[in-house]
Formats: C-alpha cells, sequence, structure tokens
C-alpha cells in the first residue's frame, strides 16, 4: 500500500524519503504525522500541547531498534515550535532515526 502525497510535503533526511503533513481534526488535537517511504518509521507529535513535548511512535523501527509496532510515547529533548518548518521536521526525524536516549512515557503520565 502506498502513501498518498496529495497535499502533503517531502523531505529528504539522510538520504531517506518522508512525507509529512499537519492533520488539523478536532480543535487541540492537531498532529505533525511523518512517515517513510518504507513505513517503517511512523511519528505523530500533537502539536499545542501546552505541557511537555512527546512524540508517539507508531512504526517499526525507532531511534535504531526494532520497536512492538504498537503506539509508544516518547518525551522530546526540544519544544516544538507554533509554526511547524521543514527545519524542525528533519529535526524531530533525526532525533527518532539516530538518536538513541529517548525517554519513553506511559499514556496516562503525559497529558493530553
Amino acid at each position: 500500500m502506498s502513501i498518498r502525497t496529495k497535499g502533503r510535503r517531502k523531505i529528504l533526511v539522510g538520504g531517506r524519503k518522508y512525507i509529512w503533513y499537519v492533520g488539523f481534526e478536532d480543535p487541540g488535537y492537531d498532529h505533525l504525522n511523518v512517515v517513510s517511504d518504507d513505513k517503517y518509521l511512523i511519528l505523530s507529535c500533537p502539536l499545542r500541547t501546552g505541557k511537555r513535548p512527546y512524540v508517539i511512535s507508531k512504526g517499526r523501527i525507532f531511534q535504531t531498534r526494532r520497536t512492538s509496532g504498537h503506539w509508544e510515547r516518547y518525551l522530546l529533548p526540544f519544544d516544538v515550535p507554533d509554526a511547524i518548518t521543514p527545519k524542525f521536521v528533519e529535526e524531530l526525524i533525526g532525533w527518532a532515526v539516530e538518536g538513541t536516549e529517548a525517554t519513553p512515557v506511559n499514556a496516562g503520565s503525559v497529558p493530553v
């Protein structure tokens, strides 16, 4: 199954292609979504949470290791800007792919 690209942005990070877009859902539930071409890395980053920023890993790879494939939340070591830019998306992807010290959190411990 392919990834829908219409109306979504493409970015090349570390020689790999990614699709990213902001999903405008109900107020307060907007997310930055990032998907690799092979769908091994799938991230969802809640925006404007007003709390500690975190990312949800939905893919099979996160920070150089295989994951369970279930949704897993990790605290971000940097803030999420109000305006999402390609530079921030590149930083997020780099951290999710090459980082090694992500702090996992339980769904109940991060205010959503």
